[in-house]
């Protein structure tokens, strides 16, 4: 298959939000096509203070309304310190790091940057992701005409959750709070009601499991309250997403099905559940009508793609590539795929859609 990829920036392309803080990475961007035909990404953001020897210390949003930062100060020495979370002798969390989301414009052909915003477009607020907003997903109502966004919001009180905000400019989002309470993530909502309902795919997981974690299907009326929730898709025994799996992209409709780009992992020793960890992105095409029923699915043999470019492979997160936005070429006949790398980059890959459908066999 022929996949035209690119790193699209880094955290060297962005200032840090505050004189404390230091860029940790800009990885997992939602993305939309505008009106005027360019497109547009929601980026994370992900941020950590100056640490010392002694304190940890765990930034959060504190505003009400408007955009504050605080932090807490806690004795290093009572902490289990890890690189991306720490926790008490009562496994209480805390994070290092804090998120939000900035605009990226690009052009319409989705490979070169016009604009980047150097400051929080989107972020956290005392009673919504006060530990950060993460991981967005963004989506158009054309009979509601409004834009959808599923953003996960990591707070103090309801834990990792996901949150829904709908905006009519992506200036100014109305908040409608928690949809999928923790520990919930990777929700994405098919851009039209099927059957007189929305539909979303989603990965709950918790601390007590009885399977790896995996894809479940949710239905709702008005996109706040959801339910009829079932597993549908899991990992596999074999190939390269044995280990975990989870929605990407909002699906893409086309003549054959609903088209999803989704991320599975694998570990590099298989024989050693304390390996590393490889992610990599397959796809998978659901019936128009009846989204449980799933047409054809990505090879356990080979992924559709892997963490295949420089910024995939070494990050924060070595060998990652997340795709979390799919965006329809101009002339309908190729996908643009954005996708965060490694936790560190963003990078974008086209490939036409008739060898996304033809890799199905």
């Amino acid at each position: 298959m022929d996949i035209e990829s690119k790193i699209l920036f880094t955290p060297k392309d962005m200032k840090p939000s505050k004189s404390f803080l230091r860029m940790r990475g800009v990885f997992n961007p939602g993305g939309i096509r505008l009106p005027n035909k360019k497109i547009l990404l929601f980026a994370r953001v992900a941020e950590t203070p100056k640490h010392d020897e002694k304190i940890f210390i765990a930034p959060r949003f504190s505003g009400e309304k408007e955009l504050k930062w605080s932090v807490e100060r806690l004795n290093r020495k009572k902490m289990n310190i890890h690189a991306d979370y720490a926790f008490t002798d009562f496994k209480i969390y805390r994070l290092p790091t804090i998120s939000h989301l900035r605009k990226v414009w690009i052009d319409k052909d989705g490979f070169e940057i016009d604009k980047i915003s150097q400051s929080p477009d989107f972020f956290g607020l005392k009673e919504d992701g006060d530990f950060g907003v993460e991981d967005p997903r963004i989506m158009h109502l054309k009979k509601e005409n409004k834009y959808v966004m599923t953003y996960v919001s990591v707070s103090m009180h309801s834990g990792v959750s996901t949150s829904l905000a709908t905006s009519k400019n992506f200036n100014t989002w109305k908040r409608e709070g928690i949809i999928f309470p923790q520990q919930n993530k990777d929700v994405v909502i098919f851009p039209e009601k099927i059957n007189g309902e929305y539909v979303a795919l989603n990965r709950p997981e918790g601390t007590m499991i009885f399977d790896k974690p995996h894809i479940w299907i949710s239905y709702s009326k008005d996109l706040i309250y959801w339910g009829k929730h079932k597993p549908l898709i899991h990992p596999r025994s074999t190939g390269w997403d044995t280990v975990r799996i989870g929605p990407g992209t909002i699906p893409i409709k086309t003549a054959e099905g609903w088209l999803e780009f989704y991320h599975g992992v694998r570990l590099k020793n298989p024989a050693d559940s304390d390996s590393a960890k490889i992610y990599s992105a397959g796809a998978i095409l659901f019936d128009l009508k009846n989204p449980e029923k799933i047409i054809a699915r990505t090879s356990p043999k080979k992924p559709l793609f892997g963490s295949d470019l420089d910024s995939e492979k070494k990050g924060f997160l070595n060998q990652v590539v997340f795709p979390t936005a799919a965006i329809p070429s101009l002339d309908k006949k190729s996908l643009l795929i954005y996708s965060g790398g490694a936790d560190s980059s963003i990078t974008v890959r086209k490939v036409l859609v008739k060898d996304v459908l033809n890799s199905f066999g």
